[in-house]
């Protein structure tokens, strides 16, 4: 097959390659919403009249916005980062309309170009390259601007390993401005619509497992505290003495459930305080919230598996899909991810009154 007849519909392989790697991909997905999403693929003129009549005003007021610009077009552009001072719909809401909105020196525009062939005018979007990197780092932190500047590079010109062919899978523009190839442009849209809902599902499943982490991390490293003092003889023979001079009572049992049948502590409202390093510990062992403890590891460790198991629809090395099948999936999976997310989120509210009155008990203080 010649090179001028290969097309890209012949190289899904090609690009379900280039998308499994995660910089390529969001440069691609971010300049393919910018225009379908945001600018509905070029097809409504008075949109682009409005917009470029806002970005060429001296300053820009919220005011502004709600004249010349719908309420799902400053929706999308805010969810995309275009705004440096609003972070969310609800936040541009809170703003009076004199509120000076700030796009930034350099913002995407919408550029004329007439057809030599046809004469007809076609519109090409201009990207800073700045601005879109600050637009898929607010959403996803892992890239950076190195790893962000390779990509650009790399997909100006993708060589196909199978037939040779050599695709640009992004234009530059001047001097530092990008726009989406319109083979790959018209690739994804026909056959890969909701691309714009698969970004948002892996955000929001991204962003709530990380949140999901540090309540799981903090959780192990109290009952990391817990362990140290209820493994060990000679703080339970401390514990002992405190518990006879007050005239309380301590009991000790096997635990079952434990390979090397360690002492079992039952006991209450005991405050303990020492130096480690350079700090004081202080605080309470309570056996009940300690077994608690224990019984909130087992609970997050299966609420981990859950989503590390809908992590594999996109990434990981264990993935279930190419990026091209996630798209189509998020589609059709789509109510079944929000509702295991806000199964999973009502699970982590269960546990968080208890957690804070245990937090409430451990407390430290540096010397």
């Amino acid at each position: 097959m010649e090179q001028k007849e290969h097309t890209l519909k012949d190289d899904k392989d090609l690009i379900n390659r280039i998308l499994g790697d995660m910089d390529s991909r969001y440069i691609i997905l971010f300049l393919f919403i910018i225009r379908k999403d945001l600018f509905k693929d070029l097809s409504d003129f008075k949109l682009i009249i409005s917009y470029n009549r806002v970005i060429n005003l001296e300053e820009i007021f919220k005011g502004n916005l709600k004249s010349y610009w719908n309420e799902e077009f400053i929706k999308i552009a805010i969810d995309l980062g275009l705004f440096k001072n609003i972070r969310s719909y609800e936040d541009f809401n809170l703003k009076d309309d004199d509120f000076i909105i700030k796009m930034g020196v350099e913002t995407i525009t919408i550029e004329e170009n007439i057809e030599k062939e046809t004469g007809k005018v076609k519109y090409i979007i201009s990207v800073p390259a700045d601005t879109l990197f600050l637009m898929i780092n607010k959403k996803f932190k892992s890239l950076t601007k190195r790893n962000f500047n390779l990509a650009l590079i790399r997909l100006k010109g993708v060589r196909c390993e199978n037939t040779g062919a050599i695709h640009p899978f992004i234009y530059k523009i001047g001097e530092k401005d990008y726009t989406l190839s319109d083979d790959l442009y018209e690739f994804l849209k026909d056959d890969y619509a909701n691309i714009y809902l698969a970004i948002k599902g892996e955000f929001t499943i991204d962003g709530f497992y990380k949140k999901f982490k540090e309540t799981q991390d903090k959780i192990l490293n109290y009952i990391e505290i817990f362990d140290i003092f209820l493994k060990k003889k000679e703080i339970i023979k401390k514990i002992n003495n405190v518990i006879e001079e007050n005239n309380l009572e301590l009991t000790f049992s096997k635990d079952e459930d434990s390979k090397d049948k360690a002492e079992k502590l039952d006991f209450l409202d005991i405050t303990i305080k020492l130096k480690v390093l350079d700090a004081k510990i202080k605080f309470k062992l309570s056996n009940s919230n300690y077994q608690k403890l224990l019984d909130y590891r087992t609970q997050l460790q299966n609420i981990n598996d859950q989503l590390i198991e809908m992590r594999t629809y996109y990434s990981t090395k264990e993935k279930k899909y190419s990026y091209l099948e996630f798209i189509e999936q998020i589609s059709e999976e789509k109510m079944e991810i929000q509702k295991k997310l806000i199964d999973l989120r009502n699970e982590i509210s269960k546990l968080k009154p208890t957690l804070k009155l245990i937090e409430s008990d451990i407390k430290e203080v540096k010397v």
